[in-house]
């Protein structure tokens, strides 16, 4: 099973595109990092990251990444990384860190 962190920067982006992604990205089977918007500094965050894990491959979660931003109607950037950690150092989902 492998683990991959996507994290999806939209261009010229309101709160509410970051909500129509987090949506999208679910349905894509994503879970959402919960984190907050807001940096200490009080501006809100130009990303969001997502959790997927599975029996998926890398061209796999690119194309559901690509697929999520692109219906959000936004200019985007995003990067990928999976972890080759998991699951070892990290809880089962429910659990937590």
């Amino acid at each position: 099973m492998a683990k991959f962190i996507s994290r999806i920067e939209l261009y010229n982006a309101e709160e509410k595109d970051y909500h129509q992604l987090a949506l999208e990205m679910q349905k894509e089977l994503f879970i959402p990092v919960r984190s907050s918007r807001l940096e200490s500094s009080g501006h809100i965050k130009k990303a969001s990251e997502f959790n997927r894990h599975g029996n998926v491959t890398l061209q796999e979660v690119t194309t559901a990444t690509y697929k999520a931003a692109k219906r959000t109607g936004k200019d985007y950037a995003f990067t990928i990384i999976k972890d080759k950690t998991f699951p070892s150092q990290y809880p089962v989902s429910g659990e937590s860190y």
